[in-house]
């Protein structure tokens, strides 16, 4: 249960989280640089106190899982939204993003407050373990779709290297199979963080005596998962670093698919309990 000082805390932050997003809105008519320095300061320091309420709850209550009642969960979703929009603004803005994303952190924040005195047993041990299942299988999808498309880019791209005249099957231009790729790796790259994220957390409370000790880095679906998800972050950081574009973000992809096969078939053949 939240403490006086955690929720007055938690009401600072949705503070500075109102803040900063109405000054984003007001950029629309009145973009001055005081603004955007305001508003972009409004909500680092707003993430910071959610940062800091989350750690003051959990070394209260001597654990440090998340998600254990509603105060944890619905801070953990605003922080992860916040985090997400910084991460796309600072790396490939997309104009206006924060101003339908930053409401739902100040609503998400807000629930935290009202609903944060109730602890969801169902909800974490059913509703998680949902979660992932959907998360990982969906990005195995998106993967596939990925790992398709990069298999056709790597064809045409042999055809046009060797211009071969030959009539046969076209694949589209190679901007429009990169683009693709890019779509599904994101799509699947997103679903795989979560499964990961919501994995690791069924994990740990189902097995909380593991202490994320050796034996579960050396786990083969978790070292097969992580390296899925590296392979796939390469892939999606490639506009940032074009050594990764062309051939071999679609190289890359074909591999990471691979890799994710193999991933589920080594979650059926793991013991109970080895599945996460």
């Amino acid at each position: 249960m939240p403490t006086t000082g955690q929720l007055a805390l938690l009401i600072l932050s949705i503070a500075l989280f109102a803040i900063g997003g109405t000054l984003s809105v007001a950029r629309t008519w009145w973009d001055k640089a005081i603004v955007r320095l305001v508003a972009k300061h409004c909500v680092y320091w707003g993430l910071t106190s959610a940062v800091a309420v989350l750690i003051w709850h959990s070394s209260l209550r001597a654990r440090w899982l998340p998600l254990d009642d509603n105060f944890d969960a619905l801070i953990w979703l605003g922080i992860l939204l916040t985090l997400f929009v910084l991460y796309v603004q600072a790396t490939r803005p997309i104009v206006g993003i924060d101003f339908f994303l930053m409401p739902v952190v100040v609503l998400l924040l807000i629930a935290a407050a009202v609903f944060g005195r109730h602890k969801p047993h169902v909800y974490v041990v059913r509703t998680w373990d949902w979660v992932h299942r959907a998360s990982a299988y969906g990005g195995a999808v998106a993967f596939a779709v990925a790992g398709a498309v990069g298999a056709m880019y790597l064809i045409t791209n042999a055809r046009l290297r060797r211009k071969n005249g030959k009539p046969g099957i076209l694949f589209g231009s190679l901007e429009r199979l990169e683009h693709l790729t890019r779509i599904s790796v994101t799509l699947g790259f997103a679903l795989l963080t979560i499964g990961l994220i919501t994995g690791m957390i069924i994990f740990l409370q189902r097995d909380p005596e593991s202490r994320l000790g050796a034996h579960w880095f050396l786990n083969p679906t978790v070292l097969l998962a992580f390296c899925v998800w590296v392979i796939y972050a390469l892939v999606l950081h490639a506009p940032i670093n074009p050594t990764f574009r062309g051939r071999k973000a679609a190289m890359l992809s074909i591999l990471g698919f691979v890799l994710m096969i193999a991933t589920i078939v080594a979650v059926q053949y793991m013991p109970a309990g080895g599945g996460h």
